[in-house]
């Protein structure tokens, strides 16, 4: 799409910095942009290109034929990447957009003009060979050209999820229907009942029939219990070293989950079901991290260094997996910026404010409250209006709702 950009705005781009205004301004009144969501692919290796391209704003990862990578960061007015994404026409690497990306296009034939009338220094793609970078970030190409390739082993959403879901979404299926699919899992079952019976629904009778439940949860709360329930399964590798990382993060994730659940029914906007959906999948992105990590002995040997790639990796890897499952935008979200925890932005309280805050709330009174900023000095404290509630830092909710805390893992664990 046609665009304004300032031609001192290219000066330090390479292999531009040696052209004179005039040549810059040229580029400039012809510029062009693009705009791309998150974990798309925006070139391919191989294939012609008319543009050079420049990440005006987010972060964009390149990937060569040989597992080399680099990425590229635009902050918009603040700076353009001084790299493009590629100089060579058949263009020689994969790219894909790790953020919301805006890209800067500009004629590679009026470049390549300007240049040969006033010669540049000679100009060589940097690149971060994939062997000398961590393993972590090994692990993170490798996955990312995988899914590129289609050939990514992402966590399998459970079948009964898939069913049910399947159900849900067909127009002429209702409660009848998906309560047949549920009663092939009598755990499932159980669960569901278990969650129409819950402190969401105090005050009402208790019912013992599946069908009874699923009218009162309705179908699409069914749909997210479902879900939650049978999530435990995704949550597992092969290697005996990973496998008690993988129960850390099960254990942290049904807490999360917990606490989102009993902090939505004190909040207007929010349903119990996804939040504790949303605090259930919140670190889904840490699964396909452990369950390939073995495939490299410094991960599996170094904790720190896996450690520091799962902070990196998680969200983006993350929202990976929730598109592949065709998740909402808002959970989407939440994966996202989970740990994100100086977030702004405009509206109302979302998801990932909730996980945020569950977040820091779990850890209120440990050790480990010492790593986290206070919620109580955050904009997602305000936004939530935890004040109002008499929650904060030094009354977290954990001490005045222990019971439905415990009654809500209890649903996720069996």
């Amino acid at each position: 799409m046609p665009g304004t950009i300032s031609p001192d705005m290219l000066e330090g781009l390479i292999p531009l910095r040696d052209l004179d205004e005039t040549a810059l301004a040229g580029l400039a009144a012809e510029a062009e942009f693009e705009e791309y969501p998150a974990k798309t692919v925006i070139a391919r290796r191989g294939v012609n290109d008319q543009y050079v391209r420049y990440v005006l704003s987010g972060e964009v990862l390149v990937v060569g034929s040989d597992g080399s990578r680099r990425s590229l960061i635009g902050m918009g007015n603040v700076g353009i990447a001084a790299d493009p994404l590629g100089l060579e026409d058949p263009y020689p690497f994969n790219a894909i957009a790790c953020t919301e990306v805006k890209l800067l296009c500009l004629s590679r034939a009026r470049i390549e003009a300007q240049l040969k009338m006033r010669p540049a220094g000679e100009y060589q793609v940097d690149e971060v060979a994939g062997a000398e970078g961590t393993a972590g970030d090994q692990l993170f190409c490798q996955l990312i050209q995988d899914l590129m390739q289609d050939r990514l082993a992402l966590p399998s959403m459970p079948e009964i999820a898939l069913r049910v879901r399947q159900a849900i979404n067909d127009p002429d299926a209702g409660a009848i229907e998906v309560a047949r699919i549920i009663q092939a899992d009598p755990v499932v079952a159980a669960r569901i009942i278990q969650a129409a019976n819950s402190a969401t629904f105090v005050g009402q009778k208790a019912t013992g029939s599946l069908s009874g439940a699923i009218v009162r949860l309705g179908l699409e709360n069914v749909r997210e219990v479902i879900v939650a329930a049978t999530m435990r399964e995704v949550f597992q590798t092969k290697h005996s070293l990973l496998r008690r990382r993988m129960v850390e993060l099960w254990t942290h994730s049904t807490v999360i989950a917990a606490i989102s659940t009993v902090l939505s029914r004190k909040l207007s906007g929010f349903s119990p079901d996804r939040a504790l959906l949303a605090g259930l999948l919140h670190d889904i992105g840490v699964v396909p991290i452990l369950a390939h990590a073995h495939d490299y002995d410094e991960l599996t040997q170094d904790p720190e260094l896996l450690e520091s790639t799962i902070t990196a990796y998680r969200g983006q890897l993350g929202a990976m997996i929730l598109r592949r499952w065709n998740f909402s935008d808002e959970l989407i979200t939440a994966v996202l910026e989970a740990e994100n925890w100086y977030r702004t932005h405009e509206g109302q309280a979302d998801y990932a404010d909730l996980i945020i805050a569950s977040q820091l709330q779990s850890y209120s009174g440990t050790e480990a409250s010492r790593h986290y900023p206070s919620l109580d000095e955050l904009a997602v404290y305000e936004r939530l209006g935890l004040a109002e509630l008499g929650i904060s830092e030094r009354a977290p909710i954990l001490e005045e709702a222990q019971e439905e805390i415990a009654a809500v893992q209890r649903l996720l664990s069996g």
